[in-house]
């Protein structure tokens, strides 16, 4: 439970933050102006990352049973927050960024959190003389490479969301919880920043979000090898990273052969050079989630090999994509994709010209999402009519709160129920065992035929609100990672009630939600009797 509490709590604390963060963001002197080297036209506010870490950090605090190398860790992190904080503030000289990680990174190594077992040199612990330099060097260089890599919408939030969640898995694979909670509670943060960071964004994470995110990173993936599960390779940390890393490496050897400094700006990161060769910010974000995607699927596969065979991999890797760009750079050769403006959706066809149709598909979707909820509170009906009294009340107060509060709050709120009903049915099957026949096989043939509705639905939708996003190749490579690569059976149905609740949510919510109360108002219900029944079972 406290896995789900994290993330969850993490994702409020973000989602409520940061809108109040971008208010202020001008006032606070955090806003983003445009350069050449950026590619957005407006001044955007990069409050975003104070956020999200401080919805992963609030969770962490909250969840997890603290040891010397764990408490270390997170004092490490605040010290990357601070500094992130001033930086995005006052615009810091690369000196004071330098000073300011190397502060975190001897806070958290303080702790006894460091590379002890070294690549190609054995299985016992290392000298200190080599490994607290490497950590040193490897730290600070990951978490310099996920900042520099946060140069599109979504790009450096959602490679970072990939690699959490692996870790997570990774150390939930051996019950290493308090890992397990970290990660999660960080990506948790991620998620709910994403909802305002995806293209085109209207916040940035700023130095705060991007190097809390990288200095976090690279420490859990070393306290994964080396403490949660040693009988992971040591060199696994290359292929979690692998993006971040070789992006960074690759820039860093260019501008060295230019004859420049190593630390100079300028548009050679990879996402730049995808712009370049005629990709959208879309298209350009999408492959890249796609490349650490293949990167994280090796660290699956090989997790348990030799040193040779991942430093092997992640060799091969990192030069097919070298070679691609190589081709690309001689061929001169260039993505073309034709767009039609203002184009007809409906065409000519009966399908798209049938109002009655039109009008089923919205009226089911609406209800179909009322039944899901209901069906799942009858399951554990006993349990609500023996709450207490004080619970009632809680319950009327907040329904009358939910009434009161801004559209874009009762959005959330709608969002966080549906999507917690749908995860809750499988991580509390031993706390609410009623809830099991919510899990059945009906359930799930119930939900397939609300996403053929769904797809139908926004095939014949007549304005131009759905298109595909970089949160959809996301969700795409989070379905096809727990189906082929994540071998525990609840992360499979969980994924598919997400992929279909969230998709039909999200069609509601494009086609003007006042028009769906009675979907918005049993899922608002559902939040709260649903939180007052996990309460009591704690």
């Amino acid at each position: 439970m406290a896995l789900f509490f994290s993330f969850v709590t993490s994702i409020v604390i973000s989602l409520v933050l940061i809108p109040i963060l971008m208010r202020y963001a001008g006032t606070l002197n955090m806003l983003d102006e445009p350069d050449e080297r950026k590619v957005h036209q407006v001044a955007v506010p990069r409050c975003g990352g104070i956020g999200l870490s401080v919805g992963a950090i609030s969770a962490i605090l909250l969840f997890i049973s603290f040891n010397t190398q764990l408490a270390s860790l997170v004092v490490g992190s605040l010290v990357i927050i601070i500094f992130g904080l001033l930086d995005d503030r006052f615009e810091l000289s690369y000196k004071w960024k330098f000073f300011g990680q190397f502060l975190a990174v001897f806070a958290a190594m303080s702790g006894g959190l460091y590379i002890s077992v070294v690549p190609f040199l054995g299985l016992q612990p290392g000298s200190l003389l080599v490994t607290l330099p490497l950590t040193l060097v490897f730290v600070i260089g990951v978490t310099n490479a996920v900042n520099l890599s946060d140069g599109l919408d979504g790009l450096a939030a959602g490679i970072m969301l990939m690699t959490f969640a692996s870790i997570a898995f990774l150390a939930m694979d051996v019950k290493g919880v308090d890992a397990g909670i970290i990660a999660l509670a960080i990506t948790g943060g991620i998620v709910g920043f994403l909802w305002f960071n995806t293209h085109p964004a209207v916040v940035f994470m700023g130095d705060t979000g991007s190097q809390f995110l990288g200095f976090m990173a690279v420490f859990l993936t070393i306290y994964l090898t080396q403490e949660v599960n040693p009988a992971l390779n040591p060199a696994l940390p290359l292929l979690l990273l692998g993006l971040p890393i070789l992006d960074t490496l690759t820039v860093m050897v260019r501008r060295i052969r230019a004859g420049r400094s190593p630390f100079s700006p300028d548009k050679s990161h990879i996402h730049h050079r995808m712009m370049e060769y005629g990709f959208s910010h879309a298209e350009a974000v999408g492959s890249i989630y796609i490349l650490q995607g293949v990167f994280l699927a090796a660290a699956m596969f090989f997790r348990y090999a030799s040193d040779i065979v991942v430093v092997g991999v992640y060799a091969v890797i990192s030069a097919t994509i070298l070679l691609f760009f190589y081709w690309a750079a001689e061929k001169k050769w260039m993505l073309h994709r034709k767009h039609v403006e203002g184009g007809d959706r409906r065409g000519h066809s009966w399908l798209f010209r049938n109002d009655h149709l039109f009008q089923f598909c919205r009226h089911y979707i609406n209800y179909a999402l009322a039944i899901f909820v209901v069906s799942q509170l009858l399951c554990i009906s006993d349990r609500i009519i023996n709450l207490p009294t004080e619970a009632y009340l809680a319950i009327f107060a907040g329904m009358l709160l939910y009434t009161t509060l801004p559209k874009y709050v009762q959005d959330i709120w709608v969002r966080f129920s549906i999507y917690t009903a749908a995860i809750i049915a499988s991580v509390m099957k031993d706390e609410i065992p009623e809830l099991a026949t919510h899990t059945q096989w009906f359930m799930d043939i119930y939900l397939l035929l609300l996403i053929v509705v769904v797809s139908l639905a926004i095939r014949i939708t007549r304005k131009e609100k759905f298109r595909v996003t970089t949160q959809d190749v996301l969700v795409v490579l989070f379905i096809i990672a727990c189906i082929f690569l994540i071998d525990l059976q609840w992360i499979e149905t969980v994924a598919f009630r997400l992929f279909c609740l969230v998709y039909a949510l999200e069609y509601l919510l494009h086609r003007e939600i006042y028009k769906f109360r009675l979907s918005r108002y049993f899922s608002a219900l559902s939040g709260l009797i649903l939180g007052a029944i996990i309460l009591s079972t704690l």
